[in-house]
């Protein structure tokens, strides 16, 4: 890994940071047409540390900081695509502070997890699924909260509400399809995982699949109950942050357990 090229692509993503800021500082200014490519400057430099990286050499490291930013890229990437149809600044804004974050953190000296993927077709397609899946549930969180906030203002300050932020309406069905695509994506991976060897699947932490599964089986039931008009978009939000949560812990938390505070490889 290059620290150098962590760095000047974490401070390009807070100069985009600063870029969508601006737009929302003055949102009657209208944006040239190129401004839509601006996202993929910083992720160019991105993807080539991803590169240095993950591939060693001996294998590709995947340890916990590198998980982070590869989320971190398909997060941005996703928005940045999303942006040539509608506007999502507020979004965009977020998920490129939590990019420049996962580089920064990635300089923190920690345990490599070198793992020798070269010819193993469903360990591959299983990791990249389930790293799909959880960046598409981490922007569905973002964009829930963001619902919500919306949903008080339009209830206490509608006049507050900023002239950039979709409607409501629009902002439900964009957190109802991250959701779903990430549930399809999730439900592929865990199928997938029956087919590891056994050895790879004790490997795994029990809590990791039992708050993995608790969080799939969560997100299944909300959508039902969404689809079904049983809950309304701001009930599903709020389920959504509540299933993330689980997911995260179990996703996240040990791997920051193993990795960080155990160091083990």
């Amino acid at each position: 890994m290059s620290p150098s090229i962590n760095i000047i692509s974490a401070l390009a993503y807070l100069a985009l940071m600063g870029f969508f800021a601006n737009r929302l500082k003055h949102p009657e200014q209208n944006l040239p047409s190129w401004s839509k490519f601006l996202p993929f400057i910083p992720m160019g430099l991105h993807l080539y540390s991803l590169y240095l990286a993950i591939e060693t050499g001996a294998g590709q490291n995947l340890s916990l900081f590198n998980l982070l930013s590869l989320i971190a890229f398909i997060s941005v990437l996703i928005i940045a695509l999303y942006r040539f149809r509608y506007q999502a600044p507020h979004l965009m804004l977020y998920i490129a502070l939590f990019a420049a974050l996962s580089l920064f953190a990635s300089l923190i000296p920690h345990q490599e997890k070198i793992l020798s993927l070269s010819g193993d077709t469903i360990g591959i397609t299983h990791i990249w699924l389930a790293i799909i899946s959880f960046s598409l549930l981490l922007m569905a969180s973002v964009q829930a909260m963001l619902v919500l906030v919306l949903n008080k203002k339009l209830r206490s300050q509608p006049a507050k509400i900023h002239p950039l932020m979709p409607p409501l309406l629009q902002m439900e069905r964009f957190n109802f399809d991250l959701v779903l695509i990430g549930v399809i994506c999730l439900t592929f991976a865990l199928g997938l995982g029956f087919f590891l060897p056994a050895e790879v699947i004790k490997a795994q932490a029990l809590h990791k699949i039992i708050l993995t599964l608790i969080a799939w089986f969560s997100f299944c039931t909300f959508i039902f109950m969404y689809k079904s008009s049983k809950i309304s978009g701001i009930q599903f939000a709020r389920y959504t942050l509540m299933a993330f949560t689980l997911l995260a812990l179990g996703f996240v938390g040990s791997k920051l357990v193993i990795e960080i505070i155990l160091q083990r490889g």
